[in-house]
């Protein structure tokens, strides 16, 4: 059925749908820096910010700058007994791959420059668009694609992977911020910035006006999760694109039980090995020496940096078992039904979704230690076997969290 079919009845409603809970609400009016909040999962629905247009394009044209900085100048640079060793953002990425690190060496890649380098060109697709009133090809398609990659750009990570990097090598060497790291900093917060200022509903509202679609009077409406259009059941059952962004609606993630759990079970395998291997190995004037996790947070701890230990135990020990326990609870939940709290239930599903990520920082410390600590017979150091497993965990977990389909919990509560 075609989306310009007579038969689709499209009109506008001044609704606003929770994404958590598929929860409707009337679209009220708010103030500039206020947000709205569903009263039943107390999940972020909208948030206004005053001039919205004119400061995402402000952002969003100094992010590219200070990513052209990013790539153009020296990152960072270590010195130690006279000699010197200097790095560039991607350093690390031809070090893994120099070593038949291949998986790991794409993980970083896409994590710290390719979905920037995306979020930077489409943010300025869009953006551009808006600002001369035209509807160029693809915009949806852009748009949507934005909110998807966001939580896979991993740079606010990575440069408190550089910190530790610099506290780690603190004792033996002295490290020399470039341009690109300051240009680095800029651009995390310009990202962030661009985002938050990002009107979203009001993009969908320019792109097209019409947001409820239905094949009869009586149809039940599913809420699409690309764009907050609600589309009526009947259509679904003759095409399942929605009307407004194109993008698939579902009354529910296919599967979403199972998946989960499929990948809950492969995190909890790979997380031994990648606890209980070397995570990197040192050597020093011809000895070797390997540190698993928890003896990196050991000899942190050792050497008077508290604060830091505490950082890399969170994030690397402590975060990936409370994910995988949490979201083994949410599973149960489900499966149970009518077991505890559904809103506390999706605010601890949120919670785990936006941590998970921050696992990410060991394996950029061990990134950047592989690429500047390469002084021959001085210091080397290479990864070990648990650097794979680990970041695997820390993959796994994400994309169970994103499978997982917080609707269920509603869903087995009301049931």
């Amino acid at each position: 059925m075609s989306v310009n079919s007579p038969s689709v009845r499209a009109s506008y409603a001044d609704v606003i749908v929770c994404h958590g809970c598929d929860h409707v609400f009337d679209n009220v009016p708010f103030a500039a820096g206020q947000q709205l909040s569903c009263t039943y999962c107390g999940e972020v629905m909208k948030v206004k910010h005053a001039n919205w247009l004119m400061q995402a394009a402000a952002f969003t044209v100094t992010g590219i700058v200070l990513f052209l900085l990013t790539l153009a100048f020296p990152f960072i640079g270590l010195e130690a007994a006279g000699q010197e060793q200097s790095s560039r953002l991607l350093s690390g990425v031809w070090a893994l791959l120099d070593r038949d690190r291949y998986l790991l060496a794409s993980l970083v890649f896409i994590t710290i420059f390719l979905m920037p380098l995306v979020e930077l060109v489409g943010l300025g697709y869009v953006i551009g668009a808006r600002l001369l009133d035209v509807k160029l090809p693809g915009l949806a398609k852009v748009l949507h694609l934005l909110f998807v990659i966001r939580p896979w750009n991993m740079m606010e990570i990575f440069f408190i992977g550089v910190l530790i990097t610099t506290i780690k090598l603190g004792d033996i060497a002295s490290l020399l911020p470039g341009i690109g790291l300051y240009a680095f900093a800029g651009l995390i917060l310009v990202l962030i910035y661009s985002h938050t200022h990002l009107d979203r509903e009001a993009l969908w509202h320019w792109l097209r006006h019409e947001n409820r679609f239905r094949g009869r009077d009586d149809d039940p409406l599913v809420v699409c999760h690309g764009c907050g259009a609600q589309v009526g059941e009947s259509l679904l059952d003759v095409n399942d694109r929605c009307p407004r962004c194109h993008s698939t609606v579902r009354r529910r993630i296919p599967d979403s039980y199972q998946r989960t759990l499929a990948l809950l079970i492969a995190a909890t395998v790979l997380y031994l090995p990648a606890n209980l291997l070397p995570i990197m190995t040192t050597v020093q004037f011809g000895v070797a020496s390997s540190d698993t996790i928890m003896s990196g947070v050991v000899h942190l701890f050792q050497s008077g940096n508290v604060g830091i230990a505490l950082v890399v135990f969170v994030a690397s020990v402590l975060v990936p078992i409370t994910k995988i326990f949490a979201i083994a609870y949410l599973l149960w939940a489900v499966h149970k039904g009518q077991q505890g709290n559904p809103r506390h239930q999706a605010i601890l599903y949120r919670i785990t979704e936006f941590v998970g990520r921050w696992s990410m920082i060991d394996v950029f410390v061990v990134t950047l230690l592989v690429a500047l600590v390469q002084f021959g017979v001085l210091a080397n150091i290479e990864p070990g076997g648990a650097i794979v497993c680990f970041a695997g965990v820390v993959v796994l977990t994400m994309l169970a969290a994103e499978t997982f389909d917080p609707r269920l919990l509603w869903d087995a509560h009301s049931e």
